[in-house]
């Protein structure tokens, strides 16, 4: 900071830090359920959230069908 030539301009410095977060750590011995259990019911639950996405734009598309085709004129 001893360098600045213009001592009215604000100094902004950052210092990033890439490991600021320790982790806790986890026995896997002591969990009450197996590490692949959670990992599988992780990704039903993923795949379960994603499909019901999917029915929810499903349901929204064939509404939209539905009201053109009661407006159509004889």
């Amino acid at each position: 900071m001893a360098n600045r030539t213009n001592a009215s301009a604000p100094y902004y410095s950052y210092e990033y830090y890439l490991d600021y977060l320790d982790l806790i750590p986890v026995d896997e011995k002591k969990l009450k359920a197996n590490k692949h259990s959670i990992v599988i019911a992780f990704w039903v639950s993923l795949v379960a959230f994603v499909v019901l996405l999917f029915l929810i734009l499903l349901y929204i598309s064939w509404s939209g069908v539905l009201t053109d085709e009661v407006n159509l004129p004889l």
